[in-house]
């Protein structure tokens, strides 16, 4: 299943240090020692024995406070724990791991890693650093976090176990050992509430519980996640209040995503936009071909899926913007940026990073994203009309292939708006349907004549019917049986690779590959992509046919150059069909 990894040992993984970057600091996070590298790069030069240096110097105030809590409540299990944090040299922030150890003399060595070399351990790392986080901001004596498998109570003094189990032994634990009385209605009531949105991953909600001794106890959760991971992190509070209260449930994110929900970032656009009239830049997300992956994966993959793109989201735009979940697979963000140039850094880097956490966990199927962008007050002067805009665009990038996005430009895309409503209007006619039917007719027929100038013929018209720039069919001997181009330049051949067993890699169970942008191959097989890219390909469809007896094989590939387009479903399945009649036309004939 997509996102399962097998348990990988840490120590064989492939990542590397940063020169193996080794030093030394105490609980107050001064140096004591540091090898060479460290002392080079850090101090240029030595290390005086009488000095003050804080390794603070060279992290955010934000990554010194959790760096400082993570050390001071540092586990006394005599093992090695990662935390994450970004370091900063000459102005240069770098994403670092932070493998830590406690030393006999009460300090702890520290050795610094790239995180870019290791999924497995940054998952590990971040949710730990993460957790780390969550607690400075929220502790109290206890805490419990739950993985989706089980669930663990700590005592936030020293990060001891007090529990690890199933939901069924952490409610008889919970009850138990916080004496709530389950005879209490509403304790009954939320304690039950609780567990059953603690196992929907459902989080940032307030419960509060009577005990048995007429005192309060408070749960607070909150969600932290990885691109791949995640996890509840409850905050457990006893004795805080006098007086029962009812269940107050945080309304303003959403529960799946930890992302603003609809109506709460709908009411903060239009307060940035509308009434503090703030330049800014509006992005539409949307999933590409979320229902197909519920449909094929489940709702639980999908669910996934979801989490990693709000995840990927956040991780892009920190610090630049807000962002919401507006609909099932669809996104909201609010930039605080209009340059061109910055958004275009963080639609990049939401589209690639989508493509390395959820398309190379599993190459067979394909995530992706596209996104509409608009500006205000350049391209709009309210929200509405904004909005407008940047669906529109939203649109445009599904019609050029998905996993991509378009930024409004007046000069290039509103005569595109003005020709996407002439073809509504044809669709709503019936002319549109009218018009493929015939053309599709008259490809069959020429197909059933089963002729070499009528299978030819079929072929050039079902190029021009499908709107690809050219038809290559490969036959029995694994050269070009034929081939249809737009342009008679274009006539070239790069599928090199052809019946070698790794160029069918991605084609599913039915033998056929429908890519309507290959730039999402960059991160999961460069030398597939580097193919693709050298004859200009960016959407395709790839049906693989074999005789009835098994002997002969048949390639028919369908090629769109740049800039990419989408494949309507339409079309794809009378490609598939039209490429099974080719290859019989094939296999009885020698074109």
């Amino acid at each position: 299943m997509p996102f399962k990894r097998e348990e990988t040992n840490l120590e064989s993984l492939n990542h590397r240090r940063i020169s193996d970057i080794f030093f030394v600091i105490d609980s107050d996070l001064h140096v004591k020692d540091g090898n060479r590298t460290f002392l080079q790069l850090f101090l240029k030069g030595t290390l005086n024995p009488d000095s003050d240096f804080l390794f603070s110097s060279f992290l955010s105030d934000f990554d010194t406070a959790n760096l400082s809590g993570f050390i001071k409540k540092f586990p006394e299990d005599g093992k090695t724990h990662s935390f994450i944090a970004d370091i900063i040299l000459q102005k240069t922030s770098v994403g670092c791991i932070f493998s830590v150890s406690k030393r006999d003399d009460g300090n702890f060595d520290i050795i610094l890693e790239e995180l870019s070399y290791s999924r497995t351990l940054l998952d590990s790392a971040l949710l730990e650093s993460r957790e780390y986080s969550t607690l400075l901001q929220n502790f109290d004596n206890y805490y419990f976090t739950y993985n989706g498998e089980k669930f663990t109570v700590k005592n936030t003094k020293d990060l001891t176990n007090l529990f690890e189990g199933g939901t069924t032994d952490f409610k008889e634990y919970m009850i138990h050992n916080f004496k709530l009385n389950m005879l209490h209605s509403d304790t009954l009531r939320q304690f039950e509430a609780m567990i059953k949105n603690l196992t929907e991953f459902s989080s940032n909600k307030v419960y509060n519980f009577l005990q048995t001794n007429k005192k309060l106890i408070s749960i607070h959760t909150l969600k932290t996640s990885t691109r791949q991971k995640t996890l509840i992190v409850g905050n457990i509070s006893i004795g805080k209040n006098s007086k029962i209260e009812t269940n107050l449930y945080s309304e303003q994110k959403d529960g799946l995503t930890g992302l603003y929900n609809k109506k709460s970032i709908t009411e903060l656009a239009v307060k940035k936009i509308n009434v503090q009239k703030t330049p800014c830049a509006m992005i539409i997300i949307d999933v590409d071909k979320f229902k197909e992956y519920n449909d094929t994966f489940g709702h639980i993959f999908g669910d996934r899926v979801l989490v990693a793109v709000s995840s990927c989201i956040q991780d892009a735009i920190k610090g630049l913007g807000i962002a919401g979940r507006i609909g099932g697979d669809e996104f909201l963000v609010i930039l605080d940026r209009i340059k061109e140039d910055d958004i275009r850094n963080v639609t990049r880097n939401i589209r690639t990073a989508i493509q390395w956490s959820i398309t190379s966990a599993d190459p067979s199927c394909f995530v992706t994203c596209s996104m509409g962008i608009a500006r205000f007050p350049e391209n709009a002067k309210n929200y509405e009309n904004l909005f407008k805009l940047a669906d529109k665009c939203l649109y445009i990038a599904k019609n050029r292939g998905r996993n991509c996005y378009i930024i409004y430009k007046p000069e290039l895309h509103a005569k595109i708006i003005v020709s996407q409503k002439k073809n509504e209007n044809a669709v709503s006619s019936g002319k549109f349907f009218m018009d493929n039917a015939t053309a599709e007719l008259e490809i069959l027929r020429m197909f059933a004549e089963r002729k070499k100038s009528s299978t030819k013929k079929a072929v050039s018209l079902l190029r021009a019917y499908m709107n690809v720039d050219k038809i290559t069919v490969y036959g029995t001997d694994k050269k070009v049986a034929l081939m249809v181009c737009a342009k008679r330049s274009d006539k070239s051949e790069v599928r090199s690779r052809f019946f070698d067993d790794a160029y069918f890699a991605f084609f599913n169970n039915y033998n056929f590959l429908h890519i309507d942008n290959t730039t999402v191959l960059s991160s999961i097989d460069s030398k597939r992509y580097a193919m693709y890219s050298s004859d200009k390909i960016a959407s395709i469809i790839e049906v693989f046919c074999t005789s009835e007896d098994g002997e002969k094989k048949s390639l028919i590939c369908y090629d769109v150059y740049r800039p990419a387009r989408t494949f309507s479903k339409e079309k794809v399945t009378f490609a598939i069909m039209a490429a099974k009649l080719i290859a019989r036309n094939l296999f009885a004939m020698e074109f």
